[in-house]
């Protein structure tokens, strides 16, 4: 499982809404309808970040639908991880089946400033700026959440201990 992440952090806000971060009008099977959907609803800041950069929230993120195409978005565009106040639940499960590392750290949308970089330490369960003297605990993720996510995701995750298995 990765345990480190060092990114230019892209704040986002409370309460964002999936039906903001991936309109409905790109739900498809196709992988690229849904992938350019992510880059619609909240502010254009796909086009911006760059692999490796990190979406920072604010409290109960991804709240609104559980359709599996907004979670996909994210998978699809790349993106490995997410820090913030909290997330919806659903959605929480929802990402984290696509293999997206999500991290709650209570306090991190009053402390870090748009475009900072960031760095997540997973060991330590701690996020910290790189540039300003600042680091805040984040809480450990549960044991089979980091399962799951070492496996690449859920279908893989369970593809392997059907392997193992038979």
């Amino acid at each position: 499982m990765k345990t480190l992440f060092t990114g230019t952090a892209f704040k986002l806000g409370d309460h964002v809404n999936t039906d903001i971060l991936h309109p409905p009008d790109y739900f498809s099977l196709q992988k690229e309808r849904v992938a350019s959907g992510l880059s619609r609803g909240a502010e254009d800041f796909i086009a911006k970040m760059q692999p490796g950069d990190i979406i920072v929230a604010g409290r109960n993120f991804g709240c609104g639908s559980s359709r599996e195409s907004s979670a996909r978005s994210f998978a699809y565009n790349g993106i490995e991880v997410i820090v913030a106040e909290s997330f919806a639940r659903i959605f929480y499960r929802n990402l984290t089946n696509q293999g997206i590392y999500l991290v709650t750290c209570r306090g991190i949308q009053n402390v870090v400033e748009q475009g900072e970089v960031i760095r997540i330490d997973l060991e330590k369960n701690q996020v910290s700026s790189l540039h300003r003297n600042w680091h805040l605990p984040c809480e450990p993720l549960p044991q089979y959440i980091q399962m799951v996510l070492a496996s690449g995701g859920l279908i893989r995750f369970l593809e392997h201990r059907m392997t193992k298995n038979s």
